[in-house]
């Protein structure tokens, strides 16, 4: 069985923070973001200036996937985790459910080439 994959930017600068996928009308099918924080936190992320509907992963220091919710466009609405995280994962409205990607399964982060990649574990086709 092949696990899921997504291509992600890195987002761990207080400008890349608060930036995220803003102002872009397309993202590729099994690419997203990956915010990275220095310290686990409640995180909370809105759609403001963003036209792609989205589905963010909010995961723990265990890299664990703790919640997944979805963030419209132009909402200013915000999605909260419901633990402190410290990293949220952003990527196309149907790539979790597409690839039943669940809360309570963990993370990886690979790096080759200079591209990452987040591979989903414990996933079960």
């Amino acid at each position: 069985m092949i696990k899921p994959y997504l291509k992600v930017e890195i987002a761990d600068t207080p400008y890349k923070l608060q930036k995220g996928l803003m102002f872009r009308d397309k993202l590729g099918a099994d690419d997203g973001m990956l915010f990275k924080f220095r310290h686990p936190q409640n995180l909370r992320f809105w759609g403001l200036n963003t036209y792609i509907p989205l589905s963010i992963a909010f995961v723990s220091p265990d890299n664990v996937i703790q919640k997944i919710s979805y963030i419209s466009p132009l909402s200013t609405s915000a999605v909260v985790s419901d633990v402190d995280c410290n990293m949220a994962i952003e990527a196309n409205c149907d790539f979790f459910t597409r690839h039943r990607i669940k809360e309570g399964q963990k993370v990886r982060i690979v790096e080759e080439d200079g591209v990452t990649f987040i591979s989903f574990e414990d996933y079960e086709e």
